[in-house]
């Protein structure tokens, strides 16, 4: 059996942050894209909002974890990283955190699946 995979579902940010991110996959300390997005205003959440595609699938690169960061599109702005975990195989849908303001400030959040490979 493979490594797991990530099936991304969608992606919020706060209002008055980037709208145009990077999605990367981080190795080794380097970023390499996997996925370039706007996200648009959402008046019901009160948030920018972008639904991935059911194809969007981010591959593990070890038996573990997938580790992604996000960067603003248009200026190469860090805007943070998180780490999924392959003990979430089957968990459902499940939700992750960039916080580019420090970990109490505003936050991009990431719905994702993770699929055994």
């Amino acid at each position: 059996m493979g490594f797991p995979n990530c099936k991304l579902m969608d992606m919020t940010g706060p209002l008055d942050f980037p709208d145009s991110v990077a999605l990367a996959e981080v190795q080794g300390g380097q970023r390499f894209q996997v996925s370039r997005l706007t996200l648009r205003p959402n008046a019901e959440i009160q948030r920018t909002l972008f639904e991935f595609d059911d194809q969007e699938f981010v591959p593990f690169q070890n038996a573990l974890q997938l580790r992604l960061g996000l960067n603003n599109a248009m200026g190469g702005q860090d805007l943070g990283e998180t780490i999924i975990s392959a003990d979430d195989v089957n968990k459902g849908e499940l939700t992750t955190r960039f916080h580019p303001g420090g970990i109490e400030g505003p936050f991009y959040e990431l719905t994702y699946k993770v699929l055994p490979g």
